[in-house]
This record gives C-alpha cells, sequence and structure tokens, in this order.
C-alpha cells in the first residue's frame, strides 16, 4: 500500500512540474511577444531585433542590417497609421528536440491611404532555454515559407491560413 501510495504521490508531482513548467513558458511566449510589438510600435528596433528570430537576422546581415532593413520597409508609413499591433493567444507549444516551438497570433490594424487592412498573422516562436526567453518570426500563414526560414520547424505546428479584411475608411 505504501509503494502504490509513493508512486501516486510521485506521479502527480512530476505532472504538476509539467504543468508548471507549460504554464510558465506560455506566460513567458506572451511577455517576449508584448515586447516584440512594443519594439515594432515604437520603432525601438533594437527592442525588435532581441526578439526576433536570430537564424533570419544572420541571414539578412546581421543585426544591424537587419534594423536598417526594417526599418526603411516601414519608413514611409506614419506612426499614426498602426492602430493596433498586438499578440493573441498562444496557439499551439510543442517540444521539439532540444527546443520549444510555438505558434502566436498577431493582430494588426493599419489605416493608411483610405483603407483598413485588419489582419491575423501567426508567428512562429522559439525558445532554446526551457522557455524563459521566446524569438518570433511571421510564418506569412504559409508553411512552405515558415520551413525555408526554419528548416527544422515541427510537422506537428498547424499555421492557419491568414485572416485579412480591408475596407475603405469613412470619410
Amino acid at each position: 500500500m505504501k509503494k502504490l501510495l509513493f508512486c501516486f504521490l510521485l506521479f502527480v508531482t512530476v505532472t504538476a512540474q509539467a504543468q508548471f513548467d507549460s504554464s510558465f513558458a506560455r506566460k513567458q511566449i506572451m511577455v517576449c511577444a508584448d515586447s516584440l510589438s512594443r519594439g515594432f510600435v515604437t520603432k525601438d528596433w533594437e527592442l525588435f531585433a532581441r526578439y526576433s528570430y536570430a537564424p533570419l537576422i544572420g541571414v539578412l546581415g546581421g543585426k544591424e542590417q537587419f534594423i536598417r532593413q526594417v526599418s526603411s520597409s516601414l519608413n514611409e508609413i506614419p506612426d499614426t497609421a498602426w492602430k493596433k499591433y498586438q499578440p493573441g493567444k498562444v496557439l499551439q507549444m510543442l517540444q521539439s528536440g532540444r527546443e520549444l516551438q510555438a505558434l502566436v497570433e498577431l493582430f494588426s490594424v493599419l489605416e493608411w491611404q483610405g483603407i483598413r487592412v485588419s489582419t491575423t498573422h501567426h508567428l512562429v516562436a522559439e525558445s532554446w532555454n526551457g522557455g524563459q526567453h521566446w524569438t518570433f518570426f511571421d510564418s506569412q500563414n504559409d508553411r512552405e515559407k515558415a520551413i525555408l526560414i526554419k528548416p527544422d520547424l515541427s510537422p506537428l505546428l498547424i499555421i492557419p491560413p491568414k485572416q485579412e479584411k480591408m475596407e475603405p475608411l469613412a470619410k
């Protein structure tokens, strides 16, 4: 009877620890995704780069070149055009080899040149340290494009189709 009770307590302890780790990792995803979006909205490209997927930064020529490319590509859009740019829910999180991978919603609303574009993007997130720090890249809502950026993307990570609504702004 004591062995059975001991096994049960051991199982409960291990299960509780696994749930705690998952809960902690999900919380950290949101903290890091909030930082990424804050960097984008405030044009703090150093902050944005800190939470961007490092191999993508490397392919683009390093952090300085990455920052130049991102800032110049968004330079024409006025700050007031972005009405919303914020993460939503963590849709998936899984262990893949020695890393954690996740999929996070990102909601944006852009009002510019007489048009409102409301979009739900899906960011691929990765953590190499048990969920303490996460980096992200836009999946472009296309698994094949995401695999070009991250060849070891888990086949279990399901990227939903892009949701985008364009409408004229009321005059």
